[in-house]
């Protein structure tokens, strides 16, 4: 759990017994799902039904087929392994994203994301482009290129912050799309790194205003002033931890508000302090 910043943040959906479904959980399971339906179909040579829920520049702009500026993201290419480490990447750091903005913050980033490229491409189709796309990868490469944005220093894979992880895939993913040529695909990774810049920049600045509390600081990126915050008395900090301490074992983490996390910081370093004297 990195941090419990959103004001808006209503916690899970739902559990499962101690395992917390969150909006980006469901998100999976139905790509998941998906996932399954896709192998079934094309193993029943039912090519003809996918290609309507795949995306087409052509059949949007000229048959309207408007319902495929969102379903293009569940037709799922049959590299199945790639796939589930795309899953993996929207469990993960979706949640943490989620936890960070709020949900509905998240629900609106992961629709930007998801119709985003399709725009782009069905407006490139008036220009004599025309293009097919289908797939997450861009998509749920974006979730990532989010989270890179709201944790720059947050230390993943082998110990490297992720900041250069997102960078590095996204030079190792546009080096691949250029070999094979799929301009395509590129210019949908292009748009949805673009589009997490933007939709977390602007989440960012209105955390940032004076109405908005902010519970920790060193998550966001580009700031220059670090937020005061209320000292608490010693032994009100410690002898308030003991229902903290309970709630977490019976919740989790995830279960505390701004308040408490607070407080458990707080007496944490008072009594580090303390052993330090002694």
């Amino acid at each position: 759990m990195m941090a419990q910043r959103s004001p808006e943040n209503e916690g899970p959906l739902t559990w499962i017994g101690n395992f917390p479904i969150y909006v980006s959980t469901a998100l999976a399971g139905v790509h998941g799902l998906t996932l399954i339906l896709t192998a079934v179909a094309m193993a029943a040579g039912a090519e003809g039904f996918l290609q309507a829920f795949v995306f087409s520049s052509q059949a949007v702009t000229k048959d309207y087929s408007l319902w495929q500026i969102c379903t293009y993201a569940f037709v799922h290419r049959p590299s199945y392994w790639l796939l589930l480490v795309e899953l993996y990447l929207l469990v993960a750091f979706g949640k943490e994203i989620e936890i960070f903005l709020g949900r509905k913050a998240f629900i609106k980033l992961y629709a930007g994301l998801l119709v985003a490229p399709p725009l782009v491409l069905a407006a490139a189709s008036w220009a004599g482009w025309p293009s097919i796309y289908w797939g997450s990868s861009a998509l749920h490469f974006g979730v990532f290129v989010a989270f890179a944005l709201l944790y720059p220093t947050v230390e993943i894979f082998f110990s490297i912050q992720a900041r250069w992880v997102a960078l590095a895939l996204l030079a190792i993913n546009s080096l691949q799309c250029l070999a094979l040529a799929d301009y395509t695909s590129l210019t949908a990774l292009g748009v949805d790194c673009v589009t997490a810049c933007f939709i977390v920049g602007y989440f960012q600045g209105r955390f940032d205003r004076p109405e908005r509390p902010v519970i920790r600081a060193r998550a966001i990126p580009f700031r220059q002033t670090a937020p005061t915050r209320t000292e608490i008395p010693e032994e009100d900090a410690i002898v308030s931890i003991d229902p903290i301490l309970e709630k977490i074992s019976r919740s989790g983490m995830g279960s505390l508000n701004a308040r408490e996390r607070q407080l458990l910081e707080q007496a944490r370093a008072q009594l580090i302090a303390k052993d330090a004297e002694h």
